[in-house]
Protein backbone atom coordinates (compact mmCIF):
# COMPACT_ATOMS: atom_id res chain seq x y z
CA UNK A 1 0.00 0.00 0.00
CA UNK A 2 1.14 3.36 -1.01
CA UNK A 3 0.60 6.92 -0.46
CA UNK A 4 1.86 9.18 -3.03
CA UNK A 5 1.86 12.93 -2.18
CA UNK A 6 2.15 16.26 -4.19
CA UNK A 7 1.45 19.95 -3.80
CA UNK A 8 -1.13 19.86 -5.86
CA UNK A 9 -3.52 16.38 -7.06
CA UNK A 10 -6.06 17.17 -9.87
CA UNK A 11 -8.29 14.25 -9.78
CA UNK A 12 -10.42 15.66 -13.15
CA UNK A 13 -14.03 14.65 -11.59
CA UNK A 14 -13.13 16.54 -8.65
CA UNK A 15 -11.78 19.98 -7.28
CA UNK A 16 -8.11 19.96 -7.11
CA UNK A 17 -6.70 19.81 -3.98
CA UNK A 18 -3.63 21.40 -2.03
CA UNK A 19 -0.82 19.25 -0.20
CA UNK A 20 -3.42 15.71 -1.76
CA UNK A 21 -2.91 12.32 -1.73
CA UNK A 22 -3.47 9.19 -3.83
CA UNK A 23 -3.62 6.07 -1.69
CA UNK A 24 -2.99 3.11 -3.84
CA UNK A 25 -3.54 -0.58 -3.11
CA UNK A 26 -3.15 -3.63 -4.88
CA UNK A 27 -2.87 -2.13 -8.04
CA UNK A 28 -5.50 0.32 -7.73
CA UNK A 29 -6.41 3.94 -5.99
CA UNK A 30 -7.96 3.38 -2.45
CA UNK A 31 -8.92 6.66 -1.82
CA UNK A 32 -8.06 10.51 -2.46
CA UNK A 33 -8.04 13.29 -0.46
CA UNK A 34 -5.92 15.41 1.82
CA UNK A 35 -2.12 14.35 2.85
CA UNK A 36 -2.65 14.48 6.30
CA UNK A 37 -6.11 12.64 6.64
CA UNK A 38 -4.97 10.19 4.35
CA UNK A 39 -2.00 9.38 6.63
CA UNK A 40 -3.61 9.32 9.61
CA UNK A 41 -6.19 6.60 8.63
CA UNK A 42 -3.93 4.54 6.79
CA UNK A 43 -0.18 4.73 8.64
CA UNK A 44 0.90 1.80 7.43
CA UNK A 45 1.00 3.27 3.91
CA UNK A 46 4.16 4.03 2.41
CA UNK A 47 5.00 7.71 1.72
CA UNK A 48 5.91 8.26 -1.93
CA UNK A 49 6.24 12.26 -1.21
CA UNK A 50 6.92 14.50 -4.69
CA UNK A 51 6.77 17.69 -3.02
CA UNK A 52 6.36 20.61 -4.69
CA UNK A 53 4.59 18.92 -7.75
CA UNK A 54 1.15 18.36 -9.59
CA UNK A 55 -0.38 15.18 -9.68
CA UNK A 56 -2.93 14.21 -12.55
CA UNK A 57 -4.08 12.22 -14.63
CA UNK A 58 -1.64 10.76 -17.98
CA UNK A 59 -3.06 12.53 -21.31
CA UNK A 60 -4.92 10.41 -23.91
CA UNK A 61 -3.92 11.07 -27.45
CA UNK A 62 -7.10 9.89 -28.79
CA UNK A 63 -6.06 10.75 -32.62
CA UNK A 64 -2.29 10.11 -33.62
CA UNK A 65 -0.37 8.60 -36.27
CA UNK A 66 2.83 7.39 -34.62
CA UNK A 67 4.65 5.97 -37.39
CA UNK A 68 4.41 8.95 -39.41
CA UNK A 69 7.07 10.46 -36.36
CA UNK A 70 9.79 10.77 -38.68
CA UNK A 71 7.90 12.29 -41.41
CA UNK A 72 9.60 15.73 -41.15
CA UNK A 73 13.18 14.19 -41.46
CA UNK A 74 11.60 11.68 -44.86
CA UNK A 75 10.17 15.68 -46.25
CA UNK A 76 13.47 16.75 -45.64
CA UNK A 77 15.74 13.97 -47.31
CA UNK A 78 13.42 13.89 -50.92
CA UNK A 79 13.65 17.53 -50.71
CA UNK A 80 9.84 18.02 -49.75
CA UNK A 81 10.10 21.23 -48.20
CA UNK A 82 7.75 23.49 -49.39
CA UNK A 83 4.59 23.69 -47.67
CA UNK A 84 1.43 22.55 -49.38
CA UNK A 85 -0.94 25.24 -50.21
CA UNK A 86 -3.86 23.39 -49.98
CA UNK A 87 -5.56 20.37 -48.15
CA UNK A 88 -5.43 18.59 -51.58
CA UNK A 89 -1.88 19.20 -51.86
CA UNK A 90 -1.01 18.22 -48.64
CA UNK A 91 -2.55 14.96 -49.22
CA UNK A 92 -0.59 14.58 -52.20
CA UNK A 93 2.94 15.35 -50.53
CA UNK A 94 1.72 12.63 -47.80
CA UNK A 95 1.66 9.80 -50.57
CA UNK A 96 4.70 11.36 -52.21
CA UNK A 97 6.59 10.50 -49.44
CA UNK A 98 5.18 7.64 -48.40
CA UNK A 99 5.87 5.80 -52.00
CA UNK A 100 9.14 6.19 -51.60
CA UNK A 101 9.45 5.43 -47.69
CA UNK A 102 11.41 2.10 -47.19
CA UNK A 103 8.60 -0.04 -45.23
CA UNK A 104 11.12 -1.01 -42.52
CA UNK A 105 11.68 2.51 -41.33
CA UNK A 106 7.92 3.12 -39.98
CA UNK A 107 8.98 0.45 -37.25
CA UNK A 108 11.86 3.03 -35.94
CA UNK A 109 9.02 6.08 -36.59
CA UNK A 110 6.98 4.42 -34.62
CA UNK A 111 9.13 3.33 -31.90
CA UNK A 112 9.80 7.44 -31.44
CA UNK A 113 6.38 8.25 -31.68
CA UNK A 114 6.16 6.21 -28.39
CA UNK A 115 9.13 8.08 -27.03
CA UNK A 116 7.74 11.19 -27.60
CA UNK A 117 4.28 10.33 -26.24
CA UNK A 118 5.54 9.21 -23.12
CA UNK A 119 7.74 11.88 -22.63
CA UNK A 120 4.94 14.49 -23.31
CA UNK A 121 2.88 12.30 -20.21
CA UNK A 122 0.82 10.95 -22.34
CA UNK A 123 -0.31 7.62 -21.04
CA UNK A 124 -3.07 6.60 -23.93
CA UNK A 125 -3.18 6.73 -27.87
CA UNK A 126 -5.87 6.16 -30.56
CA UNK A 127 -3.01 5.40 -33.08
CA UNK A 128 -3.62 4.89 -36.90
CA UNK A 129 -1.53 2.30 -38.60
CA UNK A 130 -1.37 1.91 -41.97
CA UNK A 131 1.63 0.07 -42.27
CA UNK A 132 0.72 -3.10 -40.24
CA UNK A 133 4.15 -5.14 -39.31
CA UNK A 134 4.81 -1.75 -37.49
CA UNK A 135 2.60 -2.93 -34.71
CA UNK A 136 5.53 -4.79 -33.40
CA UNK A 137 7.04 -1.56 -31.69
CA UNK A 138 3.62 -1.33 -29.27
CA UNK A 139 4.28 -5.06 -28.23
CA UNK A 140 7.09 -3.88 -25.72
CA UNK A 141 4.99 -0.37 -25.27
CA UNK A 142 3.37 0.60 -21.59
CA UNK A 143 1.03 2.96 -23.65
CA UNK A 144 -3.13 1.79 -23.80
CA UNK A 145 -5.71 2.40 -25.93
CA UNK A 146 -6.40 1.75 -29.30
CA UNK A 147 -4.32 0.78 -32.54
CA UNK A 148 -6.80 1.20 -35.22
CA UNK A 149 -5.87 -0.49 -38.55
CA UNK A 150 -6.36 1.64 -41.78
CA UNK A 151 -7.87 0.72 -44.83
CA UNK A 152 -9.44 2.49 -48.31
CA UNK A 153 -9.84 1.91 -51.57
CA UNK A 154 -11.85 1.07 -54.48
CA UNK A 155 -10.86 -2.59 -55.72
CA UNK A 156 -13.39 -4.99 -54.19
CA UNK A 157 -10.45 -8.38 -54.53
CA UNK A 158 -8.00 -5.67 -53.01
CA UNK A 159 -10.69 -5.05 -50.61
CA UNK A 160 -11.29 -8.30 -49.84
CA UNK A 161 -7.62 -9.39 -49.02
CA UNK A 162 -6.89 -5.97 -46.87
CA UNK A 163 -9.90 -7.60 -44.54
CA UNK A 164 -8.76 -10.70 -44.43
CA UNK A 165 -5.22 -9.63 -43.18
CA UNK A 166 -6.35 -7.47 -40.93
CA UNK A 167 -9.14 -10.51 -39.38
CA UNK A 168 -5.52 -12.13 -39.31
CA UNK A 169 -4.11 -9.77 -36.71
CA UNK A 170 -7.19 -9.34 -34.61
CA UNK A 171 -6.74 -13.18 -33.77
CA UNK A 172 -3.59 -12.76 -32.54
CA UNK A 173 -4.50 -9.75 -30.08
CA UNK A 174 -0.60 -9.24 -30.26
CA UNK A 175 -0.10 -5.53 -29.49
CA UNK A 176 0.95 -4.77 -25.78
CA UNK A 177 -1.68 -3.23 -24.16
CA UNK A 178 -3.63 -1.80 -27.19
CA UNK A 179 -6.90 -2.66 -28.11
CA UNK A 180 -7.26 -3.52 -31.52
CA UNK A 181 -10.00 -1.72 -33.82
CA UNK A 182 -10.85 -1.00 -37.78
CA UNK A 183 -9.92 2.56 -39.29
CA UNK A 184 -11.66 3.01 -42.76
CA UNK A 185 -9.81 6.18 -43.62
CA UNK A 186 -12.10 8.81 -44.61
CA UNK A 187 -15.66 8.89 -46.64
CA UNK A 188 -13.87 9.76 -49.74
CA UNK A 189 -11.24 7.52 -49.93
CA UNK A 190 -13.55 4.11 -49.78
CA UNK A 191 -16.35 3.28 -52.26
CA UNK A 192 -19.98 3.51 -50.62
CA UNK A 193 -20.00 0.05 -50.58
CA UNK A 194 -16.73 -0.83 -49.19
CA UNK A 195 -17.26 1.99 -46.08
CA UNK A 196 -20.23 0.00 -45.30
CA UNK A 197 -18.61 -3.87 -45.48
CA UNK A 198 -15.62 -2.14 -43.81
CA UNK A 199 -17.99 -0.77 -40.45
CA UNK A 200 -19.81 -3.78 -41.10
CA UNK A 201 -17.04 -6.37 -40.69
CA UNK A 202 -16.31 -4.00 -37.16
CA UNK A 203 -19.54 -4.61 -36.17
CA UNK A 204 -19.33 -8.06 -36.74
CA UNK A 205 -15.66 -8.65 -35.36
CA UNK A 206 -16.83 -6.19 -31.93
CA UNK A 207 -13.82 -4.25 -32.54
CA UNK A 208 -13.81 -0.41 -32.32
CA UNK A 209 -14.02 1.60 -35.41
CA UNK A 210 -12.35 5.15 -36.41
CA UNK A 211 -12.32 7.46 -39.20
CA UNK A 212 -11.21 10.73 -40.28
CA UNK A 213 -14.61 12.78 -40.91
CA UNK A 214 -15.60 16.24 -42.16
CA UNK A 215 -11.80 17.33 -41.94
CA UNK A 216 -11.52 19.94 -45.02
CA UNK A 217 -13.94 22.18 -47.23
CA UNK A 218 -12.68 19.69 -50.07
CA UNK A 219 -14.55 16.58 -48.34
CA UNK A 220 -17.37 18.59 -47.80
CA UNK A 221 -17.64 19.38 -51.68
CA UNK A 222 -17.12 16.12 -52.78
CA UNK A 223 -20.05 14.80 -50.99
CA UNK A 224 -22.11 17.90 -51.27
CA UNK A 225 -21.73 17.97 -55.31
CA UNK A 226 -19.12 15.63 -56.07
CA UNK A 227 -16.60 17.68 -57.43
CA UNK A 228 -13.73 20.24 -56.68
CA UNK A 229 -10.32 18.82 -55.80
CA UNK A 230 -10.87 15.91 -54.42
CA UNK A 231 -12.37 14.79 -57.09
CA UNK A 232 -10.56 17.01 -59.95
CA UNK A 233 -7.36 16.54 -58.39
CA UNK A 234 -6.46 13.64 -55.91
CA UNK A 235 -8.42 11.11 -58.00
CA UNK A 236 -7.16 11.44 -60.77
CA UNK A 237 -3.30 11.21 -59.38
CA UNK A 238 -3.94 8.08 -57.69
CA UNK A 239 -5.65 6.50 -60.43
CA UNK A 240 -9.32 6.76 -59.70
CA UNK A 241 -10.60 9.06 -62.02
CA UNK A 242 -13.11 6.96 -63.11
CA UNK A 243 -14.05 6.43 -59.61
CA UNK A 244 -15.73 9.72 -58.74
CA UNK A 245 -19.33 8.76 -57.25
CA UNK A 246 -22.70 10.60 -58.24
CA UNK A 247 -22.57 13.16 -55.29
CA UNK A 248 -24.50 12.16 -52.12
CA UNK A 249 -25.84 15.86 -51.75
CA UNK A 250 -25.07 15.18 -48.34
CA UNK A 251 -23.22 16.55 -45.19
CA UNK A 252 -20.18 14.07 -43.73
CA UNK A 253 -21.68 12.89 -41.24
CA UNK A 254 -25.04 12.66 -42.66
CA UNK A 255 -23.24 10.66 -45.41
CA UNK A 256 -21.66 8.50 -42.63
CA UNK A 257 -24.84 8.04 -40.84
CA UNK A 258 -26.93 7.11 -44.10
CA UNK A 259 -24.60 4.34 -44.81
CA UNK A 260 -25.30 2.86 -41.44
CA UNK A 261 -21.26 4.03 -39.88
CA UNK A 262 -22.56 6.14 -36.84
CA UNK A 263 -24.58 3.10 -35.63
CA UNK A 264 -21.38 1.62 -33.19
CA UNK A 265 -20.47 5.40 -32.37
CA UNK A 266 -17.51 5.11 -34.14
CA UNK A 267 -14.54 7.70 -33.36
CA UNK A 268 -14.50 10.63 -35.57
CA UNK A 269 -11.30 12.20 -36.21
CA UNK A 270 -11.49 16.43 -37.03
CA UNK A 271 -15.20 17.17 -37.25
CA UNK A 272 -14.24 20.44 -38.50
CA UNK A 273 -17.12 20.54 -41.31
CA UNK A 274 -20.10 19.78 -39.19
CA UNK A 275 -23.38 21.90 -39.05
CA UNK A 276 -25.89 21.90 -35.89
CA UNK A 277 -28.13 19.57 -37.26
CA UNK A 278 -24.88 17.12 -37.54
CA UNK A 279 -23.97 17.81 -34.06
CA UNK A 280 -27.68 16.91 -33.08
CA UNK A 281 -27.22 13.44 -35.17
CA UNK A 282 -23.80 13.01 -33.33
CA UNK A 283 -25.06 13.11 -29.95
CA UNK A 284 -28.10 11.60 -30.37
CA UNK A 285 -25.89 8.15 -31.43
CA UNK A 286 -23.19 9.26 -28.92
CA UNK A 287 -20.75 9.39 -31.49
CA UNK A 288 -17.47 11.36 -30.13
CA UNK A 289 -15.24 13.44 -31.79
CA UNK A 290 -11.92 13.83 -31.32
CA UNK A 291 -10.41 17.45 -31.88
CA UNK A 292 -6.85 18.17 -33.74
CA UNK A 293 -6.76 21.67 -33.47
CA UNK A 294 -2.75 22.49 -34.55
CA UNK A 295 -3.22 20.18 -37.27
CA UNK A 296 -6.46 21.43 -38.47
CA UNK A 297 -4.86 25.65 -38.12
CA UNK A 298 -1.59 24.19 -40.03
CA UNK A 299 -3.74 22.82 -43.01
CA UNK A 300 -5.66 25.56 -42.91
CA UNK A 301 -9.12 23.72 -42.89
CA UNK A 302 -11.24 25.63 -40.32
CA UNK A 303 -11.81 25.64 -36.82
CA UNK A 304 -14.34 23.10 -35.23
CA UNK A 305 -17.64 24.33 -34.28
CA UNK A 306 -17.16 23.34 -30.61
CA UNK A 307 -20.30 25.87 -29.12
CA UNK A 308 -22.25 23.44 -31.31
CA UNK A 309 -20.86 20.30 -30.17
CA UNK A 310 -20.84 21.16 -26.48
CA UNK A 311 -24.05 22.65 -26.75
CA UNK A 312 -25.60 19.34 -28.45
CA UNK A 313 -24.00 17.39 -25.86
CA UNK A 314 -21.09 15.33 -27.99
CA UNK A 315 -18.04 13.77 -26.03
CA UNK A 316 -15.04 15.45 -27.28
CA UNK A 317 -11.54 14.65 -26.79
CA UNK A 318 -8.28 15.73 -28.26
CA UNK A 319 -5.46 14.93 -30.87
CA UNK A 320 -2.52 15.89 -31.77
CA UNK A 321 -2.70 13.53 -35.30
CA UNK A 322 0.48 13.32 -37.17
CA UNK A 323 3.97 14.72 -37.16
CA UNK A 324 2.85 15.31 -41.19
CA UNK A 325 0.67 17.91 -39.64
CA UNK A 326 1.96 19.12 -36.16
CA UNK A 327 4.91 19.96 -34.74
CA UNK A 328 4.58 17.60 -31.77
CA UNK A 329 2.86 14.90 -30.21
CA UNK A 330 2.42 16.15 -27.03
CA UNK A 331 -1.46 16.94 -25.89
CA UNK A 332 0.36 19.64 -23.77
CA UNK A 333 0.96 21.44 -26.43
CA UNK A 334 -2.05 20.85 -27.97
CA UNK A 335 -4.01 21.93 -25.01
CA UNK A 336 -2.47 25.27 -24.70
CA UNK A 337 -3.06 25.80 -28.36
CA UNK A 338 -6.45 24.62 -28.22
CA UNK A 339 -7.32 26.78 -24.94
CA UNK A 340 -6.60 30.22 -27.68
CA UNK A 341 -7.79 29.09 -30.43
CA UNK A 342 -11.19 28.19 -29.27
CA UNK A 343 -11.43 31.17 -27.04
CA UNK A 344 -14.18 31.19 -24.83
CA UNK A 345 -16.16 28.32 -26.51
CA UNK A 346 -13.59 26.00 -24.45
CA UNK A 347 -12.69 26.91 -20.78
CA UNK A 348 -9.22 25.11 -19.49
CA UNK A 349 -11.36 22.75 -17.11
CA UNK A 350 -12.89 21.35 -19.88
CA UNK A 351 -10.23 21.04 -22.08
CA UNK A 352 -8.42 19.22 -19.41
CA UNK A 353 -11.13 16.88 -19.21
CA UNK A 354 -11.19 16.12 -23.03
CA UNK A 355 -7.33 15.80 -22.68
CA UNK A 356 -7.70 13.30 -19.91
CA UNK A 357 -10.76 11.49 -19.06
CA UNK A 358 -12.75 11.83 -22.00
CA UNK A 359 -9.67 11.20 -24.10
CA UNK A 360 -9.74 7.77 -21.81
CA UNK A 361 -13.25 7.04 -22.49
CA UNK A 362 -13.54 7.21 -26.09
CA UNK A 363 -10.40 4.64 -25.85
CA UNK A 364 -12.16 2.20 -24.10
CA UNK A 365 -10.73 3.29 -21.14
CA UNK A 366 -13.07 4.60 -18.54
CA UNK A 367 -13.00 3.21 -15.24
CA UNK A 368 -9.21 2.52 -15.30
CA UNK A 369 -7.77 5.90 -16.38
CA UNK A 370 -8.64 9.33 -17.14
CA UNK A 371 -9.75 10.38 -13.60
CA UNK A 372 -8.13 9.87 -10.10
CA UNK A 373 -10.75 8.23 -7.87
CA UNK A 374 -11.33 5.13 -6.03
CA UNK A 375 -11.14 2.37 -8.24
CA UNK A 376 -9.49 3.64 -11.25
CA UNK A 377 -5.77 1.71 -12.00
CA UNK A 378 -2.67 3.38 -10.82
CA UNK A 379 -2.03 5.60 -13.50
CA UNK A 380 -0.85 9.38 -13.36
CA UNK A 381 1.18 11.85 -14.57
CA UNK A 382 3.89 14.49 -12.41
CA UNK A 383 4.73 17.84 -13.63
CA UNK A 384 7.25 20.13 -11.81
CA UNK A 385 6.84 23.40 -12.76
CA UNK A 386 10.19 26.44 -11.94
CA UNK A 387 7.16 28.04 -9.40
CA UNK A 388 4.04 26.24 -8.45
CA UNK A 389 0.88 28.44 -9.42
CA UNK A 390 -1.86 29.09 -6.42
CA UNK A 391 -4.88 26.62 -5.80
CA UNK A 392 -7.08 28.98 -7.27
CA UNK A 393 -4.74 29.72 -10.46
CA UNK A 394 -3.59 25.94 -11.62
CA UNK A 395 -6.30 25.35 -13.93
CA UNK A 396 -5.40 28.32 -16.34
CA UNK A 397 -1.72 27.43 -14.92
CA UNK A 398 -2.15 23.82 -16.88
CA UNK A 399 -3.44 25.98 -20.43
CA UNK A 400 -0.42 27.75 -20.34
CA UNK A 401 2.80 26.99 -22.77
CA UNK A 402 5.62 25.25 -21.47
CA UNK A 403 4.02 22.42 -19.43
CA UNK A 404 5.32 19.44 -21.74
CA UNK A 405 8.68 20.24 -20.96
CA UNK A 406 8.06 20.11 -17.02
CA UNK A 407 6.52 16.33 -17.58
CA UNK A 408 8.75 15.02 -14.50
CA UNK A 409 7.22 11.31 -14.21
CA UNK A 410 4.45 9.27 -16.14
CA UNK A 411 2.99 6.28 -13.58
CA UNK A 412 0.96 3.54 -15.47
CA UNK A 413 0.30 0.39 -13.87
CA UNK A 414 1.97 1.97 -10.84
CA UNK A 415 5.41 2.20 -12.48
CA UNK A 416 7.50 5.12 -13.59
CA UNK A 417 7.80 4.45 -17.38
CA UNK A 418 9.97 7.62 -17.52
CA UNK A 419 12.07 6.62 -14.80
CA UNK A 420 13.87 10.21 -14.72
CA UNK A 421 14.94 9.24 -10.78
Amino acid sequence: MKLFCARFLLPIDAPPLQDGALLVKNGRIAAVGPRRALAVTHPDASVVDFGDAILLPPMANAHTHLELSHFPRWAKEMGETTSPATFVDWILQVIRIKRRVEPDRYLGALEEGIRLSLAAGTGAVGDILSWFPARAAHRSSPLKGRLFFETLGFDPERNRKILESIGTLLDEQTSGSLQLGLSPHSPYTLSASYLEEAFDFARRRRVPAAIHLGESAEERTFLAEGKGAIAEILYPHVGWAEMVPPAPHRTPVAYLEEHGALADRPLLAHGVQVTADDARRLARTKTPVVLCPRSNARLGVGRAPVADLLSAGVTLALGTDSLASNDSLSLWDELSFARQWFGDDLDGQTLLAMATRNGAAVLGLDGEMGALHPGMGCHFQLLRPGALPSLATLTDFLCEEGRSAEVASLYLDGRDVLQKG
